[in-house]
């Protein structure tokens, strides 16, 4: 404490002295119930929502980039010869249909099934069994090998969000301040119909916030998540036409 202030309180009586220090802290208590703990609040909501919705971003654009590799390598399949061609063509598109028809789904319950991964491992066997006879044929197999690669990096990305979510300290953060907020607004002293009113409109702002938190927090999974869009084009634009009738 600097000396001024020292010498200030050393100078009041008793009396004065404890109300210059219940004045004080009194001061402080109000000065946070009415700027810093609404700021706060609201700064506690705004951070994690945004957190929320940038991991949504960041899981969409990891999505349209599996899918745009896995169509990059189906068309460059196309420089393979017969019957090799037709092989690898047919196993990526039942990876599609299996990502489509099987991963998805069991990411809206947070599960992570292993059919796409084996089919993946059986394609890469089926490539690597290839060897180039020219240098364009080497050349195209190194780029098809550098596509997968990118593929299954995004596709670890895409599983990884299955079950990733904010932490469960944060979510009591969350609910225990709109609790104390809405105790807060019971113990308010004022007309009943501004009261019911200032009620409902703090409860809808709580309500929608920490609705769209939980909503964004698993992009994979419950009413507003990721669809598999991506590679729904991927098959009906590059795939569907060589399906055998």
């Amino acid at each position: 404490m600097p000396d001024w202030i020292s010498g200030w309180l050393d100078r009041l009586p008793a009396g004065q002295l404890a109300l210059v220090f219940c004045a004080f802290f009194v001061g402080i208590t109000w000065l946070g119930i009415l700027v810093v703990h609404p700021l706060m609040r609201r700064l506690l909501l705004g951070l994690l929502t945004v957190a929320t919705f940038q991991n949504t971003k960041d899981l969409q654009d990891n999505v349209g980039r599996e899918a745009s590799s896995l169509s990059t390598i189906y068309h460059s399949t196309d420089g393979y010869p017969e019957p090799l061609r037709s092989e690898l063509k047919a196993e990526l598109r039942d990876y599609t249909h299996y990502v489509i028809d099987k991963d998805w789904p069991a990411h809206r319950i947070g599960l992570v099934p292993e059919g796409g991964e084996h089919r993946l491992q059986v394609f890469r066997s089926t490539l690597m069994s290839y060897e180039p006879a020219t240098k364009t044929h080497e050349l195209l197999h190194s780029e098809l090998l550098r596509y997968l690669d990118a593929m299954m990096v995004s596709r670890e990305q895409r599983l990884a969000a299955v079950t990733a979510s904010i932490p469960r300290v944060l979510w009591y953060v969350v609910f225990i301040g709109a609790f104390l907020m809405i105790a807060f607004l019971w113990m308010l002293h004022m007309e009943l119909v501004p009261q019911i009113l200032l009620g409902g409109i703090t409860a809808f702002f709580l309500g929608i916030m920490i609705f769209l938190i939980y909503a964004l927090d698993r992009p994979l999974q419950g009413a507003v998540s990721v669809p598999p869009d991506s590679f729904r084009s991927v098959y009906d634009l590059v795939m569907k036409w060589d399906e055998p009738a």
